[in-house]
């Protein structure tokens, strides 16, 4: 399989050439890096200029001639790749020399996986890590199951998903999301327990959900930062993903037959997406009444296992008290 990494590029010059080096001491080289920049007024041009020159692989730069933000970057550098697999890569880790190999042998041994996440270490801006800490232990810390770890740059995906994941709605999810999003849904991703490269926290970065601290989280840390969120509005924006996912997978109903390899499961999937819209749907009913109003149809949501779909009894007690 051919490799492409796509590097989305913003003012990266602190950390950039770390990640950069890292790329070359892989033990499987890629076969093409391709970067976005998005504007960058530093050195970070610079740095890919010289690096390109004495690559080990091939290296297309990109410059935008207007901003883009980070979604949208990356979109357009995934949209450059030719590789058979593609692997998502922000300008500020740095990877471990055996990550793209495990990865390539986890899709070869996993015939099924169109997406593969790997666990990370997770580290201070001087990559020090003194609670070893890493992406997998403060999920699973805070009361989250796996599915629930989206971290774009221990990303990787088959490229035949292209076609389903471009264009990316941002309007409703980051590129990162929308793509675990799929491959949940079509029951093709893997998480890798093996933490293959550092991921770098230094106050900067464009994705600060609170389970990838440094610090050790619990569930209360997932009690309050989930009372921060306003319910209606994300559930109004999980029925517009879901409508575009659902139209995404049965207009292309052959070519999504052809990667799963069965028209009954298409059948199932289609089923469940239509069943979490309903539960959605009932929610935002529930959410428009009047707070007295509100406990018959929550218990009765209860009863019929909606809150799966949200926080389970945090969903439930939210909608009683909010």
């Amino acid at each position: 399989m051919k490799v492409s990494i796509a590097l989305a590029t913003y003012n990266g010059e602190r950390y950039l050439q770390e990640q950069l080096n890292s790329l070359v001491d892989q033990n499987r080289l890629p076969d093409e890096l391709v970067i976005c920049d998005d504007g960058s007024v530093d050195d970070t041009l610079k740095i890919i200029d010289y690096f390109k020159i004495n690559a080990p692989f091939m290296v297309k730069v990109y410059r935008n001639s207007v901003r883009l933000g980070y979604s949208a970057n990356f979109e357009r550098a995934i949209s450059f790749c030719k590789g058979d697999v593609i692997f998502l890569c922000d300008q500020d880790d740095v990877w471990f020399p055996d990550k793209l190999k495990v990865v390539l042998n986890t899709f070869e041994s996993e015939k099924r996986a169109l997406v593969v996440i790997n666990n990370a270490v997770l580290t201070d801006e001087h990559l020090n890590s003194s609670n070893k800490l890493t992406v997998i232990d403060q999920t699973l810390s805070a009361g989250f199951t796996t599915d629930s770890i989206i971290v774009g740059c221990c990303t990787a995906f088959k490229a035949e998903l292209l076609s389903f994941i471009l264009p990316v709605p941002h309007d409703y999810l980051p590129h990162d999301s929308w793509i675990h999003k799929l491959s949940i849904t079509l029951k093709s991703r893997i998480v890798i327990s093996q933490p293959l490269q550092f991921y770098r926290r230094h106050g900067e970065n464009t994705s600060n959900w609170f389970v990838n601290r440094t610090e050790r989280v619990t569930i209360f840390d997932k009690i309050r930062n989930y009372n921060k969120g306003d319910s209606n509005i994300a559930c109004m924006q999980r029925m517009e993903v879901l409508r575009i996912l659902y139209e995404r997978l049965s207009n292309n109903r052959d070519e999504v037959i052809k990667i799963i390899g069965s028209d009954f499961e298409l059948d199932g999937i289609l089923s469940n997406i239509k069943r979490e819209q309903n539960a959605i749907e009932r929610r935002l009913t529930l959410l428009n009444k009047k707070r007295f109003s509100r406990p018959f149809l929550a218990w009765s949501m209860f009863l019929n296992g909606d809150y799966r779909y949200f926080s389970g009894w945090m969903s439930f007690v939210k909608d009683l008290l909010k």
